[in-house]
């Protein structure tokens, strides 16, 4: 004989049933206001601009961010920050001219933006831009005495980068004195790269130190390799430490690039906004033997109407 067994459900009791998550409470937003150079200010007189953001228990900027024109309240930029001072945007941003009209739209990544970014003048004309690369550093060469010898063992190649600079192409050759001599036409190989305006920065900075880097010549490679040590800042200040110091910098989150006993560097460098010069310190470490530091700088301009 079959037995059917008739169940009965009830309601669950509540401790049964499922748990809602508990959310730690949202910190109150913060209100920061700005003078016309985007400097933080107290001075009533001097706010130019607000933000309304909320901070981590760290202090890092959390959630959407949202700036203003001061007084008038109207938006003026809104998206996501890494960080602040200086601030870094991340993901889609986008910013207001204080007539309502839209200025710029796009993607970021680690402040960098990316192919969708788009930009627009006040009366509603997009902007368009275009890439040239110029010359800030031609071919240029450094003796750098041993430690036992007389003279200098270091030296700073001084770049002034061109109005509109976002980047630059440096090719760096340090070699001990003796050895073949090196050259390369810098200008004739970028020259000839090729731009396609989807491209971000950074992508446009690599094809050219790539091309740069393929570049065939018939130099012969050294016989031995120099130990030497170098870098790169946009800070005057470092420079003169390198030079008084015998090739040291102690600050070394001032530089672009630290390097020891690379003879050999082609490379992409993206500068921040506003740099107006580029400072390549290279020592000689050999102690018997002197060498030679050749450099050519080459700056990705932008150039927008």
């Amino acid at each position: 004989m079959h037995v059917v067994l008739l169940g009965i459900f009830l309601p669950l009791p509540l401790w049964a049933q499922r748990a809602k998550p508990i959310t730690a409470p949202l910190a109150p937003p913060d209100t920061l206001y700005f003078d016309q150079d985007w400097e933080r200010t107290q001075v009533p007189e001097d706010r130019q601009y607000a933000r309304i953001v909320r901070h981590t228990a760290d202090g890092k900027p959390t959630g959407t961010v949202r700036d203003y024109f001061y007084p008038s309240w109207k938006k003026q930029w809104q998206g996501k920050l890494v960080q602040e001072a200086p601030d870094v945007p991340s993901g889609l941003c986008t910013a207001w001219y204080e007539t309502g009209q839209l200025h710029f739209r796009g993607t970021f990544v680690q402040g960098e933006r990316q192919r969708d970014y788009q930009q627009w003048h006040e009366d509603g004309r997009l902007v368009q831009c275009r890439y040239t690369y110029q010359d800030a550093l031609p071919v240029s060469t450094a003796k750098l005495h041993s430690y036992y010898n007389s003279g200098s063992s270091r030296t700073v190649f001084v770049v002034n980068l061109p109005e509109g600079t976002v980047g630059a192409i440096y090719k760096l050759d340090v070699r001990d004195e003796g050895q073949p001599p090196i050259s390369w036409s810098t200008a004739l190989v970028l020259g000839a790269v090729a731009f396609d305006p989807t491209m971000t920065t950074t992508a446009t900075l690599l094809t050219g130190a790539k091309a740069l880097a393929s570049q065939n010549r018939a130099d012969a490679a050294p016989a031995v390799s120099t130990q030497c040590h170098w870098y790169i800042t946009d800070q005057p200040e470092a420079a003169k430490e390198f030079m008084a110091t015998k090739g040291r910098i102690t600050n070394t989150a001032d530089c672009y690039r630290v390097a020891r006993n690379i003879t050999q560097e082609t490379r992409e460098l993206s500068v921040r906004a506003g740099t107006q010069r580029l400072y390549v310190c290279v020592d000689n470490n050999n102690e018997i033997t002197s060498a030679t530091a050749t450099l050519s700088v080459s700056a990705l301009v932008q150039a927008c109407k």
